[in-house]
């Protein structure tokens, strides 16, 4: 039965996240955006395909999140729908779960897989020298991508005011962005190494690029990303299982 109901919680929130028309325009978007970009950009290996393209479309999507499938949370509340999820005979962290899924996860797995679809078959000649190189960068901009979703989906739950939620989410993704690039900054000026380091480990992908191209990493740059990710999306799910009131 609880397995029944979250199915069923699955494709109703599910649905609410990606209906028309605002899912299909950014889907649009992103595959026209990518067989742009893998038309413009001149590369040569797998990894700069990805960074070509799908630096580009982590924004797009990270866009969509924090506007439409995160900030939009706050109708279930404002509509009474969210009681009524709550009424589903599922624990409070599997209906966190699946919130996350249907708001986070797939939306940006979906977004950002088309565009790497798109781009590896119009590039494959430079695709297919590594798959498995380009399937890793892919993997590091969707771990990204969840990095911003956490974000996003706590200020939602928090705050219960979808204007609010979506200043909070953008200030967030602009402000994380916004001190790598000081930063690398400051870093490149004053010649500080340790700077340019914390400035380049704020990027998953930026870490996962520089090993495959064999520049030397040291392990903390490769966690600085999963652990912040780890540490939003378990204090969501703490918070949604004893905090969160609709």
């Amino acid at each position: 039965m609880a397995a029944k109901r979250s199915w069923e919680l699955i494709l109703i929130d599910l649905w609410d996240s990606l209906r028309p028309p605002s899912f299909d325009i950014m889907l649009i978007l992103v595959a026209t955006l990518s067989g742009i970009l893998s038309v413009l950009e001149p590369v040569t290996t797998p990894p700069a395909v990805a960074n070509a393209v799908l630096g580009a479309v982590l924004f797009v999507t990270s866009l969509y999140l924090a506007l439409r499938a995160s900030s939009d949370l706050v109708n279930l509340v404002q509509t009474g729908v969210m009681p009524l999820y709550l009424t589903y005979p599922i624990s409070r962290r599997v209906t966190s779960l699946i919130i996350y899924l249907t708001r986070v996860f797939l939306p940006s797995l979906i977004l950002l897989g088309i565009p790497a679809i798109v781009s590896g078959i119009m590039l494959y000649p430079v695709v297919g020298k590594n798959i498995g190189e380009f399937l890793i960068m892919w993997i590091a901009y969707l771990i990204q991508a969840q990095l911003y979703g956490s974000i996003f989906i706590l200020a939602s739950n928090k705050t219960k005011s979808t204007g609010t939620s979506a200043v909070i989410s953008i200030t967030g993704y602009f402000g994380y962005t916004a001190t790598s690039v000081i930063l690398a900054l400051i870093g490149s000026i004053d010649n500080i190494g340790i700077l340019n380091k914390i400035a380049n480990s704020m990027g998953f992908y930026n870490v996962l690029y520089d090993m495959l191209t064999g520049i030397s990493t040291p392990l903390w740059e490769i966690l600085v990303v999963p652990i912040i990710f780890l540490a939003l999306f378990i204090t969501y799910i703490i918070y949604f299982t004893r905090r969160f009131e609709p």
